[in-house]
C-alpha cells in the first residue's frame, strides 16, 4: 500500500482493484480518524482536470485504530490513463498526498470478441445450363472476359422454393493470369407455384487451375472447374419476401462439357453473444 503521513494522521491506500469491470480502491486513516470525517478521491484523466470522487467509510480496525474507507473510480475509455490520490478532510483540515503521490488506475481490460456461432440453412439445388459459345475476349489489359448466355432448362429445387431459370441473362467472368475467374451472374426463377419471378445475382469465384488462364485465351476450356458464390435476392412475390432478406452462401461445380453449373445455395445465419 501507499502511505502518506502529515501532522500526526496517516493515509494508506491500495492499488485499484478490478472486480466485475469495476476499479475499487481501499483507504485507511488514523489513528485520530473518525467514520464522521470524509475521503474523497480527487481524479484526473490525461493530466486534464482534476474532479472529486466521493469515498465512504467502512470498518475501524480495532488495534491500529485506523478508519477504513472505499471507493470506485472513473471508467475511461481504453486508451487513456486516469491519475488519482485520496483527500482526507478530518477536524476541518485537508490532509493531501499531492500530485505526486498519485498513482494511475488499472487501465479497463480489453474487451473481449463476442464469440460468432454461424448455421447454414439449404436454400435450393439449382441447375443452370449455358449456351456453348461463351464469347472469349482474348486476352486484355484486365484479363480474359468471357460471356455465357443462360438457356433454357434450369431448375432450381430445395424445401421452400421450386421453380425454373428463365433463359435470360447470363454470367459475365473475368479469368485472371493465376486462372481464377471472377463471375457476376444475373438471372430470373419463375416459381413454381406462380406470381412474379425472383432475381438473383452471383458474384463468386471459379477456378479454372493454374493453367486455365492460357487454356482461356485460346477458347478452350477444362472439364470443370470448382465454384463459391455469393448470392442475394431481390423480388415482389409475396410467398417468397423471405428471399430479400437472404445472404447466400454457394458451393458447387462448373461442368464444362456440357457448360451446365451446379451449386447448391445456403442461407447464412449467424448470432452473437454481444
Amino acid at each position: 500500500m501507499r502511505e502518506f503521513t502529515d501532522r500526526g494522521v496517516t493515509l494508506r491506500w491500495s492499488e485499484a482493484i478490478n472486480a466485475n469491470g469495476l476499479n475499487r480502491v481501499l483507504i485507511e486513516a488514523g489513528p485520530a480518524v473518525s467514520s464522521h470525517d470524509t475521503v474523497r478521491l480527487i481524479c484526473s484523466e490525461n493530466g486534464g482536470p482534476e474532479r472529486a470522487i466521493r469515498g465512504w467509510p467502512l470498518s475501524r480496525d480495532a488495534q491500529t485504530g485506523f478508519q477504513q474507507f472505499a471507493a470506485i473510480l472513473p471508467t475511461v475509455k481504453q486508451e487513456k490513463s486516469l491519475s488519482w490520490r485520496p483527500v482526507l478532510t478530518s477536524a476541518g483540515r485537508e490532509f493531501d498526498p499531492g500530485f505526486e503521490n498519485a498513482p494511475e488506475a488499472a487501465p479497463p481490460e480489453p474487451k473481449k470478441p463476442s464469440a460468432q456461432s454461424l448455421g447454414l440453412e439449404h436454400v435450393a439445388k439449382f441447375t443452370v445450363p449455358f449456351e456453348s459459345n461463351f464469347h472469349p475476349s482474348g486476352e486484355t489489359p484486365d484479363g480474359v472476359w468471357l460471356h455465357f448466355t443462360i438457356k433454357e432448362g434450369g431448375v432450381v429445387e430445395g424445401p421452400n422454393l421450386k421453380g425454373t431459370i428463365e433463359p435470360v441473362g447470363g454470367d459475365w467472368m473475368r479469368v485472371r493470369p493465376d486462372g481464377v475467374g471472377l463471375l457476376h451472374a444475373r438471372a430470373l426463377i419463375n416459381p413454381a407455384t406462380g406470381g412474379a419471378p425472383i432475381f438473383f445475382e452471383d458474384t463468386g469465384v471459379c477456378d479454372f487451375g493454374p493453367d486455365g488462364y492460357a487454356a482461356l485465351s485460346k477458347g478452350n476450356l477444362p472439364t470443370s472447374a470448382p465454384v463459391r458464390l455469393a448470392p442475394r435476392y431481390l423480388t415482389s412475390n409475396p410467398n417468397f419476401t423471405w428471399m430479400n432478406r437472404v445472404q447466400g452462401f454457394g458451393i458447387g461445380e462448373a461442368s464444362l462439357l456440357d457448360i451446365t453449373l451446379h451449386f447448391d445455395v445456403y442461407s447464412a445465419k449467424g448470432t452473437s453473444d454481444a
